[in-house]
């Protein structure tokens, strides 16, 4: 029981020495991002209904006749934003712009 109880022992101290060794050692590198620009945070705010809107604007002046489905989404998505109802409009609102930018 002796001998059990050192393996254990010896085998509890190995763990505990390698758990220290990966906690002290660099954090891993960070992923590439595909756009080449820094990767962006972004929440759920009037803000970012903004900033989509925006960019969904962008995308719209660069159609000459964007799709129908696009246009009522991106409107749809600015209206329940500006009524305060955020995570609704943002998926509309990126919704229009995947829409949009897979119609080049």
């Amino acid at each position: 029981m002796a001998v059990v109880r050192t393996v254990l022992a010896v085998a509890l101290l190995a763990g505990l020495g390698s758990a220290a060794a990966v906690s002290q050692s660099p954090p891993p590198a960070q992923p590439a991002v595909q756009s080449g620009g820094p990767l962006r945070v972004t929440s759920d705010t009037a803000e970012y209904c903004d900033d989509l809107a925006g960019q969904v604007a962008t995308e719209r002046e660069r159609r000459p006749a964007p799709q129908p489905e696009a246009e009522v989404l991106a409107q749809e998505g600015q209206h329940m934003c500006d009524s305060g109802l955020i995570r609704g409009g943002l998926v509309r609102l990126r919704r229009a712009l995947l829409l949009l930018r897979a119609d080049k």
